[in-house]
């Protein structure tokens, strides 16, 4: 995939100039998520019913700041959500910023080649999220079949305007089948768009985060090689709180994932990931072809199956 491919070839050339010449790695720029919100003042009538008297103009009342403004885009004028006084804006460029110095302290200088980035939307972008991987940053796991799958570092963020807080992530995909399959033991760290938000503390915690890649590596490995019965995985789930409908779709996909993996805590752990990625005929987003959900129902699939892993449940399982 050209990561660059909505990206004027001159503008990339020039970027990788000035990168070259500053002896910087290149950070793709944001592109889907780019865009700036801002806030405007609410507005109500002084009618009940302002369509009670056809023709009539009623006289219009700002609301006070301390009870709601609006958040917009400034790109498109789409409004994306009501929020109170002490609401800040984040802007996903300061974000970017961050994430990339954070890369660039805390990653070896042979993993800052060739850096791709992946965006999401949903609800015409009150829900955002960028992130950048690393594949000079890779690694395998060696499986049960005696397949290799290989993964990638990243580490991004997720941003909503309004209703949502600032949370930093981090993992790797696995890149040996096309689904590419999410993969990491995320460690959040939540923010409040508020105007105390510290952008040095997300930094702080995404070097934290590359700086324990390797030891997921092993752990993911250690996974990789204990096996399991189909009774243990099931029991699992079961005991991790999933629904006997969802256990019973998820057990499915297991069956699909050992097929190739062999049947080790690796293979639940990917048919898990496979459910928090995927908008598919086995895990549908409910509604999602007549409202935009889509990135931020998998959003919360990630954390669902985080809050899975944490459990006892798979914790002896995967000991």
């Amino acid at each position: 995939m050209n990561t660059f491919s909505h990206i004027p070839a001159n503008v990339i050339s020039l970027a990788q100039r000035i990168a070259a010449a500053e002896n910087k790695p290149l950070f793709p720029p944001l592109d889907k998520t780019a865009f700036q919100a801002a806030a405007k003042p609410l507005f109500f009538a002084d009618q009940l019913n302002p369509f009670e008297h056809i023709g009539a103009n009623p006289s219009w009342f700002e609301v006070p700041e301390n009870i709601g403004r609006l958040i917009y885009r400034t790109d498109n004028g789409a409004p994306l959500s009501i929020v109170g006084d002490k609401y800040a804006i984040v802007q996903n460029s300061d974000l970017q910023a961050t994430v990339a110095e954070a890369a660039e302290a805390a990653l070896p200088r042979h993993a800052l080649q060739d850096i791709e980035l992946k965006e999401f939307t949903s609800k015409g972008g009150k829900y955002t999220r960028f992130e950048y991987t690393f594949p000079a940053l890779g690694a395998d796991i060696r499986q049960l079949n005696g397949n290799s799958t290989q993964l990638k570092f990243r580490i991004g963020i997720v941003n909503g305007f309004g209703g949502s807080s600032i949370r930093g992530f981090a993992g790797a995909y696995d890149l040996v089948c096309t689904n590419g399959l999410i993969l990491g033991e995320f460690e959040t760290s939540a923010y409040r768009h508020t105007k105390g938000f510290n952008p040095l503390k997300l930094g702080a915690f995404l070097e934290a985060e590359a700086a324990k890649y390797l030891e997921r590596v092993h752990v993911w490995q250690a996974w990789a090689r204990k096996e399991i019965t189909a009774e243990q995985a099931e029991s699992t789930l079961e005991a991790a709180g999933m629904s006997g409908k969802r256990v019973k779709s998820m057990m499915q996909q297991f069956e699909a994932e050992a097929q190739t993996r062999g049947a080790t805590v690796w293979a639940l752990y990917s048919a898990l990931t496979y459910y928090s990625s995927h908008n598919s005929e086995a895990f549908s987003v409910r509604n999602s072809g007549a409202v935009d959900n889509v990135a931020a129902t998998l959003d919360k699939r990630e954390r669902e199956v985080a809050s899975i892993i944490r459990t006892e449940a798979f914790q002896r399982l995967a000991a």
